[in-house]
């Protein structure tokens, strides 16, 4: 594997659809939350905008992107994980074991 992005986890609040056809009176629908996602991901690019985040990659594709909006952000974790090439991981594959 040729990349060396960094796993992050975002939490951020998404919009949603809270009623599906015909919902509560207008006096109830008043009370409404707003959902809180967390999303895990390949860190692909960061900018004053947002983020963008796969869940998938190969040495030259990705797969399952999401745009997150940066005043949808509530925090960025950026932990240690990374995605690396490391030869106990090609040996234990190679061999079938996990």
């Amino acid at each position: 594997m040729k990349h060396n992005l960094p796993i992050v986890k975002v939490v951020w609040e998404d919009a949603c659809h809270d009623t599906l056809g015909w919902g509560d009176s207008p006096e109830k629908a008043k009370d409404f939350q707003v959902p809180l996602v967390v999303s895990i991901g390949f860190l692909l690019a960061e900018t004053k905008q947002g983020v963008k985040i796969c869940q998938s990659l190969t040495d030259d594709s990705i797969a399952q992107s999401l745009v997150i909006p940066r005043k949808m952000i509530q925090s960025i974790e950026r932990g240690a994980w990374r995605c690396v090439k490391s030869q106990k991981m090609k040996s234990s594959s190679q061999s079938g074991k996990n």
